[in-house]
């Protein structure tokens, strides 16, 4: 199952926005590979789609569910944020 794409740059950085304020409320997990020989993360929306997913598979749950941990992690805090670090000069 792949994640979302975006017709441009825009649409992406509004929903990667989105994402890091709503990351707590959208359900995800861990889950064997659809070969069943791994481990991916996804992070789903309120109708079930993806709208992250791990760019690898782990051969351990264990390292998969911490990578999963650590990105809603990542994008909690980005989405506590007065204002996402994006690297541009203000």
């Amino acid at each position: 199952m792949a994640a979302r794409a975006y017709r441009d740059y825009r649409e992406c950085r509004s929903a990667f926005e989105w994402l890091c304020a709503e990351v707590r409320e959208l359900p995800g997990g861990v889950h064997h590979t659809s070969e069943g020989s791994g481990w991916v993360w996804r992070l789903r929306d309120p109708e079930d789609g993806a709208v992250a997913v791990s760019s690898r598979a782990y051969e351990r749950h264990s390292t998969c569910q911490a990578a999963y941990e650590r990105f809603r992690a990542m994008l909690a805090d980005l989405g506590t944020a007065e204002v996402i670090p994006w690297g541009e000069a203000g």
